[in-house]
């Protein structure tokens, strides 16, 4: 029966799996990628902002072109400071926001860039300097347009704002430079449309895979730590099993060799007449409160309460307590609680008259005995125990004094 649930467990987990990898995914961790890249991406800005401004010492608007590139550089550092808070933004509905005002900003630096072929374009076929400008404008929207590709509305906008600046100053200046820049300049734009839809999709694509193999990497991690879990925890109560307390004990002996552990075996007094009276589903759920209550009571007791204590599901209605280090009568404290706790325990879907006793037997644990005949020492005071009358606490005679090993129900 236990079985029988925990594998309907794993597979009402298996089947609320997330779908696999959605566009929205891949838009987010696109939108991602290219945010922490942007300081990188907008760096490479220094240069054509280095050759405008030489050219500019020979143009004769220079005050314009200076105006235009502080401007411009203005709104660059305004991208930046957006991209910074975008990646930090924990709402939706502010990185939303954010992302549209960014797209403000491209439209505005498309603009801008193609202002900044205004002062040059009356001496573009005389000013080797003005033909300079443009070549080093056209080349640095082209490169742009390729690097924001990966997100479409930030490129439509940088590209809109480029364009519809641009082709008024053509027309208005087509007897002065002619039809080709014209030509040229309405053929820009699907050609750049075309690339930045390759580039757009061979990164979705690179995006999907990366996705899906993190996927199948969390899937495989959450699978082998599931695996784990069972092949160490008892399926009922969730407590360590015998092979998994046998190692996690050997741990902590081999990290405190000198230290001297307690061992606290319990067994449930008449459980066997609990499930033949009661039915197994009630005995089941004596045993998951038993482990719950030692649970509990390890935690918040004394050495437990740091951590130093491993509990487990030792059989059908016995369990196990090991302790590290402490005085001598830690073991017999937490044995009188944890059995003070069960005689308390109590359920209102449980019959008035199930009142749930059980028998202990404590042993010392040290380097100079293996674990198993420490258990073993535990297991005979157990048995002295349910000999003396059940519901009783006994010690192991090498163990504590001698008020325990002869046997005391209070």
């Amino acid at each position: 029966m236990e079985y029988a649930v925990n594998a309907q467990s794993i597979r009402a987990a298996q089947q609320s799996r997330e779908p696999a990898i959605t566009a929205a995914d891949i838009d987010g961790a696109s939108r991602d990628n290219f945010l922490r890249n942007m300081p990188g991406s907008l760096a490479t800005t220094i240069i054509p902002f280095s050759l405008l401004a030489l050219c500019c010492l020979q143009l004769s608007q220079w005050p314009v072109m200076t105006g235009l590139l502080l401007l411009h550089g203005a709104v660059l550092g305004a991208m930046l400071h957006l991209s910074r808070r975008m990646l930090a933004a924990r709402s939706a509905t502010r990185k939303r926001i954010l992302w549209q005002i960014y797209q403000i900003l491209s439209l505005s630096s498309g603009a801008l860039w193609a202002a900044c072929m205004q002062p040059v374009f009356s001496s573009l076929g005389v000013d080797m300097a003005a033909m300079f400008v443009c070549i080093v404008i056209i080349v640095t929207v082209a490169v742009t347009s390729m690097v924001i590709a990966t997100q479409w509305d930030v490129f439509i906008a940088f590209l809109g704002g480029f364009m519809v600046c641009l082709l008024p100053q053509t027309i208005l200046s087509l007897d002065a430079i002619g039809p080709i820049p014209l030509i040229a300049t309405l053929g820009l734009a699907p050609a750049l449309v075309r690339l930045a839809h390759v580039v757009r999709r061979q990164d979705r694509e690179m995006l999907a895979a990366q996705l899906e193999r993190q996927q199948l990497a969390d899937d495989l991690y959450h699978a082998l730590a599931t695996a784990e879990y069972l092949a160490n925890r008892d399926s009922l109560t969730g407590l360590y099993n015998r092979r998994a307390f046998e190692a996690e004990a050997t741990q902590m002996q081999a990290r405190h060799p000198e230290r001297a552990h307690s061992l606290i075996l319990i067994d449930l007094d008449h459980f066997k007449a609990v499930n033949d009276r009661f039915g197994h589903a009630v005995g089941d759920f004596v045993l998951i409160r038993t482990a719950e209550i030692i649970t509990r009571c390890i935690d918040r007791q004394g050495l437990a309460g740091r951590g130093d204590s491993i509990c487990a599901r030792w059989g059908g209605e016995e369990f196990i307590v090991l302790l590290q280090g402490g005085r001598a009568d830690d073991a017999s404290t937490m044995a009188r609680l944890l059995r003070a706790q069960l005689v308390m325990m109590r359920d209102p879907a449980w019959p008035e008259e199930l009142i749930i006793t059980a028998s202990f037997g404590i042993a010392k644990w040290h380097s100079a005995i293996p674990l198993h005949q420490a258990i073993s020492h535990a297991d005979s005071a157990m048995y002295e125990a349910k000999r003396a009358g059940r519901d009783r606490i006994h010690a192991h005679a090498s163990a504590l004094g001698a008020d325990l090993r002869q046997g005391s129900p209070s």
